[in-house]
């Protein structure tokens, strides 16, 4: 009984026009190929790393692609000591880029922000410390998130664009 009440789930999934974002109808990868050059900065290190890493897996037949980012990091004070000295704080990382394809056009321009806070104890090796964890959790998860919006917008492009029209066969 549970593999019929299965089975016509997915009959019914089937027939009412879902498709899945990471599985393109080609059977190519979702965002193919991306060349990611130097970004300057700690930050900049830690996120081509990480974005290196998670469209590594994004490879497949297309034309490889360009994608260029600059870096913004920001740090804001969030608590305050009767002293006047923080005690949390928060790395603000802004990620504004630009896709090029193949040939050298752009495709799309965007950005993207994530936030990590951190407590700023009273050494000050520890602030260095605790600083530099919080860039590394926010460019991994500002490199996921880029990932995600580049996978977003590619799929976008590929639905807006029409499907190419097959002649009839010739009688």
């Amino acid at each position: 009984m549970r593999v019929l009440l299965i089975a016509v789930a997915l009959v019914a999934l089937a027939g009412c026009g879902f498709k899945p974002m990471y599985a393109p109808t080609g059977g190519d990868a979702v965002i193919g190929a991306v060349s990611v050059p130097e970004i300057a900065g700690k930050s900049g290190h830690v996120f081509r790393t990480e974005l290196t890493k998670l469209l590594g897996a994004e490879r497949g037949s297309a034309t490889s692609r360009r994608l260029e980012v600059a870096l913004t990091e920001r740090i804001g004070s969030l608590g305050l000591r009767v002293d006047e000295s923080a005690t949390r704080a928060d790395l603000t990382l802004t990620a504004d880029y630009v896709l090029f394809d193949a040939t050298g056009a752009e495709l799309f321009r965007g950005a993207v922000t994530q936030v990590a806070s951190y407590d700023i104890p009273s050494s000050a090796f520890g602030e260095v410390s605790a600083q530099n964890d919080a860039r590394e959790r926010a460019a991994a998860m500002l490199a996921e998130r880029m990932r995600a919006e580049l996978a977003i917008r590619l799929s976008q492009a590929r639905t807006a664009q029409p499907a190419p029209v097959v002649a009839p066969p010739a009688q």
